[in-house]
């Protein structure tokens, strides 16, 4: 299941990108969302390798948007073979020492995107513009 929740979040960031770059101007809470999305799925990775990371707040130049996500896609694919159960020590952004179980960083994973996708519509509908559907019982239907 953790596979497939990865599929519809790659299936699911890239719809939200490609729809962003189709908008006809910029939105910046939007992108401001999306590149939150993006960074944040970058952090864990980072942690994951015991390396620095960057900050997660800011908005990322558009042309970047598509690179980072193939690069997270690529990467997660890679996590998501490892040991599941094995538990990782990483410093939170508080400076504080942490540690959870790599298949609950997996699942956050995933569903920080979901949080986030949903800001992201709810400003779309307030500023009168409609972004894809990207529920996981969509994907489930075109994807099984």
């Amino acid at each position: 299941m953790l596979e497939k929740l990865h599929a519809h979040r790659e299936w699911a960031n890239q719809l939200y990108i490609d729809w962003y770059l189709g908008l006809p101007q910029p939105e910046e809470y939007c992108l401001k969302m999306l590149s939150h999305i993006l960074l944040a799925e970058e952090v864990w990775l980072l942690r994951l390798q015991a390396k620095p990371t960057r900050e997660v707040w800011q908005s990322l130049p558009v042309e970047e948007l598509k690179s980072l996500s193939e690069t997270n896609n690529a990467e997660w694919r890679k996590v998501l073979k490892l040991d599941l159960s094995r538990t990782f020590r990483f410093r939170r952004f508080s400076g504080e020492e942490s540690e959870s179980i790599l298949g609950d960083i997996a699942m956050h994973v995933c569903t920080h995107g979901v949080y986030h996708r949903g800001q992201i519509a709810a400003q779309a509908a307030r500023v009168g513009l409609k972004c894809p559907s990207t529920d996981f019982i969509v994907f489930s239907r075109l994807f099984g």
